[in-house]
This record gives structure tokens, C-alpha cells and sequence, in this order.
């Protein structure tokens, strides 16, 4: 036991001997780390004092550049638009009253052809009515002169029954007959007489009225019967064009007469017979000029009200409107007075507009009556003077400052 005790106590006192050892060895480690942590403390201070701070820029406002015109008010008329085309108001077919054989055609009877008035365009053969003519005329003599016989028969029976009491009655009313039955036999030959005259007459076609040929369906020498339709015919001096209006600025701007007591029953009083521009939509160069001439109808599927514009004779031009072109139409309406002319861009969807005061953008709502193509019309909001922008703008800042790169004071 004491063996073993001594291998204890020896024990022991080598442990206490390492422990004493390896104290030094940890504060060693210890010092170095925090020598090492205050060399680059320094280093890092002494790099920031060396370190330059950056040169500081006054900092500047961005200005927005802008165009803006000059609001000013004026006097104007509301100018309706519309399309349509251009129609004839009078397309006449002309046909064969009588049957007969043609045996004659104008020397320009072809479509796009064009006549003056009167212009024999189509003969028919009347050698047969000019029969039945001279036939009624030659039964006409004979039948005369039996009339004239009768009636003098009729005053002698008469003036002998009546006067001398000589003869009889019944002699009297068999005078009477025998003179109205020749008068009715002159009555029918003189309707036979007249008829073969007319039917003579319309043996000769011509043109109604000074005309262009839009359709020939008739040949030299071809017979023709009652009803056959041989030429239609335009009249070039009777044009117009039906235009659709929206039936909201038709109510708001067209220009109707006062309906008075001599148009009775729920419809639209006459319009106003102003001026008109018509421009051809394939060349803006061909134009013409109307008058508004009257309401057509009301449109319920696409709620427009349909005027008509009447043309005005072109006689200059050797390119005028013709029938068939489809045609921009500018129609003058009610008159604005005092109201603001500004480009439909600066008018915002929410009815305001960006303005210019001390250089600085401005919102002002504004009421728009009315906008028409790349125009708004303005009637409250602005000021005489007022500089309104209109460059289009993306949700600009409330007063940001603005920069005028442009100004057009025309409207």
C-alpha cells in the first residue's frame, strides 16, 4: 500500500509541473494577437487620415423642357365632320312606250357619253301610226259632213213637229239618235286620231335633261316592246352626298330652323342652308363646296342622324367631284363664343391641362365642350395669356420646373 501511495503523490506533483508550464506559453499567444490587432487599428487609422474626402457639387434641379402655347380666347364655329359618297339625285331609265323596230341611235349613244337636253337619243319606226293617223283624219271628212246633214234633218223635224204641228215624235227622237250617234262615231275616230299622234311622238326618245349615259341596252334595227328599258340616264348638275352625324353633336351643334305650325308631326325641322366642304378622300387637291340641303333619317343601329349636302355646280375644274367618289364632309355648325382653341394632346383624360407659371408646372382643370380631330375647345378653367403646355407629359411632378423650348402663340 505504501507502494502505491507513493506512485500517487508522483503523479500528482507531474501534473502540477505541466500545468505550471504551459502558463506562459497562452500569454505569449494572447500579447501577440493583441499586438497584432492594434498594428492594424493604426494602419486603418492612418489610411483614413491619408484618405482624401470626395469634392462636394452643389446639387442642381432637372428642368423639364417643354412646348407651350399661348391661351387666348376667340369666336368660332363648331365644324362637324362626316363621309359619304356622292350619288346623283336624279337616275332616270327611259323606256319604250310603244312596240316598233329602232331605226335610229345617236351617233354618241355609249355609257359615259353626255347629251344636251332634247337630244334625240332613240328612234322607233312609226310607220304605223302614222297610218292609223292619216286614217282617223280621212274618216274625219265623211263623217263631218253626215253630221252636219243629221243636224240640219233635226232642226226641220223639229221646227215641223214643233211649229206646224206636222210629223211625229217618235220622227223627232229618230233624228235626235241618228245625230248623236255620229257624233259619237267622230268622238271615237278623234281619240283614235290623238292616240296614233302621241304614239307618233313616242316614237322619238330623247334626253330629258342635259345628261350623261350610264347604261345602253339598245342596238340599230333591234325590236323593242312596251317597257323595255333601253337608256338610264344621270343628271350631273343634281349631285349630293348622305353623311352620317353622331346624333349626340347633331342634337348639341347642328343648326335647325324654328319648326313652325306648317310642319306638323314629330320630325326634325329644316337645317339651316349653310356652306359645306367636300374633299375627296383619295386626293385632298379635289374638292368642292355644298349646302346643307335636309335631314334624310335617323339611324337607330348606329344612332347617327343623316343629312344631305347638295353640290354646287363645278365649272372650272377639269377634275371636279364626280358621282361615285367618297368624300370628306366639313359641316359649319353652332357658334362658340369666347372659348379656348388648344391641341387635343394638352387636354388630359382626367380634363385638366399642364400650365406655365414662374416656371413651374401647374395642373388646371379645365371643361371641355368639345373636341373635334387634334383640337379641344375650352370654355372655363383659363386665363387670357395662360401658357399651356403640350408636350406630352408622363405623370409629371407638381411644380417641377420647366424650361420653354418652343411657344406658338397661334391656335
Amino acid at each position: 500500500m505504501k507502494e502505491q501511495r507513493g506512485e500517487e503523490g508522483q503523479e500528482r506533483q507531474g501534473s502540477a509541473d505541466g500545468q505550471s508550464s504551459k502558463g506562459p506559453a497562452v500569454g505569449l499567444r494572447m500579447l501577440i494577437v493583441g499586438l497584432t490587432l492594434l498594428v492594424g487599428i493604426g494602419a486603418f487609422v492612418g489610411l483614413k487620415k491619408m484618405k482624401k474626402p470626395p469634392r462636394q457639387k452643389p446639387t442642381q434641379e432637372q428642368a423639364l423642357a417643354v412646348q407651350v402655347v399661348s391661351a387666348e380666347p376667340a369666336d368660332t364655329r363648331v365644324l362637324l365632320q362626316g363621309y359619304g359618297e356622292i350619288i346623283s339625285r336624279t337616275t332616270l331609265p327611259l323606256t319604250a312606250e310603244v312596240a316598233g323596230r329602232i331605226i335610229g341611235v345617236h351617233e354618241q349613244l355609249e355609257v359615259g357619253g353626255r347629251v344636251a337636253a332634247g337630244t334625240v337619243l332613240v328612234r322607233i319606226d312609226d310607220r304605223d301610226y302614222q297610218l292609223d293617223l292619216a286614217t282617223a283624219t280621212a274618216r274625219l271628212q265623211p263623217l263631218q259632213r253626215d253630221l252636219d246633214l243629221r243636224q240640219r234633218e233635226l232642226a226641220r223635224v223639229t221646227a215641223l213637229y214643233r211649229d206646224k204641228k206636222v210629223g211625229t215624235l217618235s220622227s223627232l227622237e229618230q233624228a235626235e239618235a241618228a245625230v248623236n250617234t255620229i257624233v259619237n262615231q267622230i268622238s271615237q275616230v278623234e281619240q283614235n286620231r290623238d292616240l296614233a299622234r302621241l304614239r307618233i311622238q313616242r316614237c322619238i326618245i330623247r334626253a330629258p335633261f342635259g345628261c350623261r349615259l350610264v347604261a345602253v341596252n339598245v342596238e340599230q334595227g333591234e325590236y323593242v316592246t312596251v317597257g323595255r328599258q333601253l337608256v338610264t340616264v344621270v343628271d350631273d348638275g343634281a349631285l349630293e352626298v348622305q353623311v352620317a352625324l353622331d346624333s349626340r353633336e347633331a342634337a348639341r351643334w347642328l343648326q335647325l330652323r324654328p319648326k313652325g305650325a306648317e310642319l306638323p308631326g314629330n320630325w326634325f325641322s329644316r337645317p339651316e342652308p349653310v356652306p359645306c366642304r367636300l374633299v375627296w378622300t383619295e386626293d385632298a387637291e379635289v374638292a368642292g363646296a355644298g349646302r346643307l340641303d335636309r335631314i334624310v333619317r335617323y339611324a337607330p343601329k348606329t344612332r347617327t342622324l343623316v343629312v344631305a349636302i347638295r353640290l354646287e355646280a363645278d365649272i372650272g375644274s377639269a377634275f371636279p367631284l364626280v358621282e361615285g367618289m367618297f368624300c370628306r364632309v366639313e359641316l359649319p355648325g353652332a357658334r362658340l363664343e369666347s372659348v379656348y382653341i388648344l391641341p387635343r394632346q394638352a387636354v388630359t383624360h382626367e380634363q385638366t391641362v399642364y400650365t406655365v407659371v414662374a416656371n413651374r408646372l401647374q395642373t388646371t382643370p379645365v371643361t371641355v365642350i368639345r373636341t373635334n380631330g387634334t383640337k379641344a375647345y375650352v370654355s372655363a378653367g383659363l386665363a387670357p395669356g395662360d401658357q399651356v403646355i403640350t408636350t406630352r407629359l408622363e405623370d409629371p411632378l407638381e411644380q417641377a420646373l420647366v424650361k420653354i423650348i418652343a411657344e406658338d402663340a397661334g391656335q
